[in-house]
């Protein structure tokens, strides 16, 4: 836990289309890792599809953080216009 006002920050990449090559690639890794995690220890935990912006900013408002989100711009958009990444910025109360 961060001390009071600290500040955790992290970017998070916005998930490929799904059906583009980007998406079946890490739809792959993921079941792999599973599959490892399944039959080898100790297991490997690093999933990419898991890791969602609605899941995060909800555990982390309900863990007690104030979240923002920063688009960064040097990254670029998507085809519909949403920014490709975004800074996480959580904050313990003061």
């Amino acid at each position: 836990m961060l001390r009071p006002g600290g500040c955790f920050a992290f970017p998070l990449v916005a998930p490929p289309r799904p059906g583009s090559l980007g998406y079946w690639m890490l739809f792959g890794f993921d079941t792999v890792m599973r599959v490892r995690n399944a039959l080898w220890r100790p297991p490997f935990v690093m999933y990419y599809r898991a890791f969602r912006l609605g899941d995060v900013r909800r555990e982390l408002t309900e863990a007690g953080f104030r979240v923002e989100l920063r688009v960064l711009p040097e990254f670029g958009q998507r085809g519909d216009g949403s920014p490709r990444v975004r800074l996480v910025v959580a904050r313990t109360p003061d």
